[in-house]
């Protein structure tokens, strides 16, 4: 996606609630009725609703390890899912001049609400055949207080799989910021007693040491950690620091699968990889290895080191880690602000910071981070 454009025209009602909400309410009376699922996210609540059953299949697979067996007498957050292509006139969106890219990028905020959109291809045959990649067209919006969000797009079918293992993130980003969290570009792996955040740029090797827990023997070193996050994670830096699982899901380079040959029977993409990053719900494989958090007791940042066997763990400073942690962070959420960075060093200034150094044997991975997370324990 572009960065981030401030929508200076736009359609009649965009940017109110009214609307919008008639909008999905028009839905719901064209379906003949609406099917909700709740889940417990970074410690409350949150109801997604939908006319469109397969569309709201899609968008709460990768919350299915947060998912409550019994719906809850009152969610701290609802959100709405529907689209166009179910016979509902559309919101009212940003007025776009045409000449935009699929991708380009837009906000709003007001005293309503916060408000992304972005423009992908509608189905017309002659746009897909230019750009059989792009998204559709979506739009996310969060009601100031955070008692209610909408999330729109022109067709449910073409929801892009990066934003099917990872959805809502713009919603879950506002939110959590309005909840004194943050959701951070960051993996995350630990035990009950704590965990490490590991961040830095794609291809430092955090997807790698992610899914590298789910190999470990049951009687092998490291076997102990949890999967909590590979792509995107919430952290709440008010008092002792903790990580909140997000997603279930994991990617990871296709030509990076073959270093991890244990992921192979998992893969949900596994026909697709010749155009998408390999995709992997952890919870469906290996429902014991999923964690919906822990205490953070370390920041680890993931480095491939060439010519090296064994993994290995040194100390870093607080200044490396926000180098590694910040720019991806704020780089891919489009709408961050200044308050981003205050976070970010106000956590740094609280955890530790280490390097974890990767070599050839990807095994010794776990136990490097099972071996630095028992002596922070022990401390």
């Amino acid at each position: 996606m572009t960065a981030a454009s401030p929508v200076v025209s736009a359609e009649p009602g965009f940017g109110r609630l009214e609307p919008l909400a008639a909008s999905f309410d028009d839905a719901v009376r064209a379906a003949t009725g609406v099917e909700e699922r709740d889940f417990r996210l970074a410690g409350a609540v949150v109801r997604l609703r939908s006319p469109n059953a397969a569309m709201l299949g899609r968008l709460c697979r990768a919350f299915a390890h947060l998912a409550l067996a019994e719906p809850a007498p009152q969610p701290a957050l609802v959100v709405n899912l529907w689209d166009a292509a179910s016979g509902a006139a559309p919101p009212p969106l940003p007025h776009t001049t045409g000449e935009e890219p699929p991708g380009a990028f837009f906000y709003c905020s007001n005293d309503e609400l916060r408000a992304a959109f972005r423009l992908g291809t509608s189905g017309d045959p002659r746009l897909l055949a230019i750009y059989p990649d792009a998204p559709t067209p979506a739009l996310s919006v969060l009601e100031h207080g955070s008692r209610q969000g909408w999330y729109w797009v022109a067709d449910a079918g073409r929801i892009p799989y990066w934003e099917q293992s990872t959805p809502l993130l713009y919603l879950l980003d506002w939110w959590l910021r309005e909840r004194d969290m943050q959701l951070l570009h960051a993996a995350a792996v630990g035990t009950p007693a704590g965990g490490a955040l590991l961040v830095g740029k794609g291809g430092s090797g955090k997807s790698t040491v992610a899914l590298s827990v789910l190999g470990a023997t049951a009687d092998g070193a490291g076997s102990e950690l949890l999967y909590a996050s590979d792509d995107y994670v919430g952290v709440s830096a008010a008092g002792a620091p903790e990580v909140h699982s997000l997603y279930s899901s994991g990617k990871l380079m296709q030509d990076h699968v073959g270093r991890l040959p244990f992921l192979g029977k998992a893969l949900a993409n596994a026909d697709r990889l010749a155009f998408e990053k390999a995709v992997v719900y952890v919870h469906e494989h290996w429902p014991a290895k999923v964690t919906a958090g822990f205490p953070l007791r370390a920041i680890v940042l993931p480095r491939v080191t060439p010519g090296l066997g064994t993994a290995r763990v040194h100390r870093a400073s607080a200044a490396e880690a926000f180098r590694a942690l910040v720019p991806s962070t704020v780089f891919q959420m489009h709408t961050r602000g200044q308050d981003s960075l205050v976070r970010a060093r106000r956590l740094l200034e609280q955890v530790p910071s280490y390097r974890l150094e990767l070599g050839s044997d990807l095994e010794s991975i776990p136990h490097a981070v099972a071996d630095l997370l028992a002596t922070l324990e022990g401390r």
